[in-house]
């Protein structure tokens, strides 16, 4: 009887310590921060927000759009062709913490290879959310100065802007797919490292239509009704090759300023030289978001709390103006198709 009466006094104390149960699921391991000034969690799984993001065309769409916007360093010549450097010069020992920080990887990475890997995953994650959120996880030495620091994603569905906080929300289905604690996160607004879809591509609202609607072009190949039709060997007059090439279309219309090809060849609805025009779309695309990408990446290394008074720069790769360059050479004729590639591809 008295170890009833235990138990019992136990589970009340449990009770009044977390009377909401935020704790139910929560596992000490997927719990661990690894650093003390980190204040947000980790959250698994995918939101149920966006279901049409990873889906047909626009899991397509989203590969094709950022595949091209970085060189891979693990190709030979490459860390060579494209070099990055820190202005002004930094010490070999700033250099690798600057690698490692913008880097997710556990080993130590060079500067080329972080600098790619970081606007390759950020451009990825911009095409499926719209916006990208990093909190800025740092430490310090005994004389203040930064000694390392790192960039920590955080899901857009579950953050807050209020004032001049975020708040990372981790409702209890989430706590219980990731056991861990059901909590509202508070984070200073000078911890976060926030990057918005360039406005002049439509910004995050353009991003989610057009998710939205080649998600939803990609439900069915053919109709139901022709499906049907077919099982009951009926003739209703449905041209499925008619149908693929509305479809085409209405995918190149909403895909005009990013200039994707939905991987077909020119001679597929379209004519070489509207072809090209849409290469350089691609190419622009890409320019664009490189240079805003990096851009607020230096922007966060020279801002509060890091303040490391320093800027990566990437050589060699082309910009927005060497784009305009080859479509005035385009519309003007007499250039080769191949050398527009050749000049713009990495």
């Amino acid at each position: 009887m008295n170890k009833f009466f235990k138990k019992i006094k136990e589970l009340i104390k449990a009770f009044f310590k977390d009377p909401l149960f935020l704790r139910h699921w929560e596992r000490p391991w997927n719990s661990h921060q690894h650093n003390d000034n980190q204040l947000s969690v980790r959250i698994s799984g995918h939101n149920k927000r966006s279901p049409y993001i990873y889906k047909g065309y626009s899991s397509m769409f989203i590969e094709d759009m950022y595949a091209g916007i970085m060189p891979f360093m693990m190709y030979r010549g490459s860390k060579e062709k494209y070099p990055a450097r820190i202005e002004p010069v930094a010490t070999p020992q700033k250099q690798r913490m600057i690698s490692n920080g913008i880097s997710q990887r556990e080993r130590t990475a060079f500067l080329e290879d972080a600098l790619c890997e970081f606007v390759r995953n950020t451009t990825q994650s911009l095409l499926s959310d719209g916006v990208v959120f990093y909190e800025i996880i740092y430490e310090r030495d005994e004389a203040g100065e930064i000694k390392s620091f790192d960039f920590e994603f955080l899901d857009s569905f579950y953050l807050f802007q209020f004032y001049n906080s975020y708040y990372q929300i981790v409702p209890w289905w989430k706590a219980k797919e990731s056991q861990i604690r059901a909590q509202i996160v508070k984070i200073p607004a000078e911890k976060v490292f926030r990057i918005d879809f360039p406005k002049q591509y439509g910004g995050k609202k353009k991003v989610y239509k057009i998710l939205k609607r080649l998600w939803q072009l990609t439900k069915e190949f053919m109709p139901e009704f022709y499906i049907e039709s077919r099982r009951k060997d009926e003739d209703t007059g449905f041209e499925l090759k008619e149908y693929s090439k509305i479809k085409y279309l209405e995918i190149a219309k909403i895909t005009k300023g990013f200039g994707w090809n939905q991987r077909q060849t020119s001679d597929n609805y379209i004519s070489e030289y509207y072809s090209m025009q849409r290469f350089l779309r691609t190419k622009r695309f890409e320019a664009t978001i490189r240079g805003h990408i990096i851009t607020k990446l230096n922007e966060a290394l020279n801002r509060a709390p890091l303040n490391l008074n320093t800027k990566i720069i990437i050589e060699n790769l082309f910009s927005v103006e060497a784009v305009e360059e080859q479509e005035r050479l385009l519309e003007q004729g007499g250039i080769k198709f191949m050398d527009i590639f050749n000049k713009l591809n990495i």
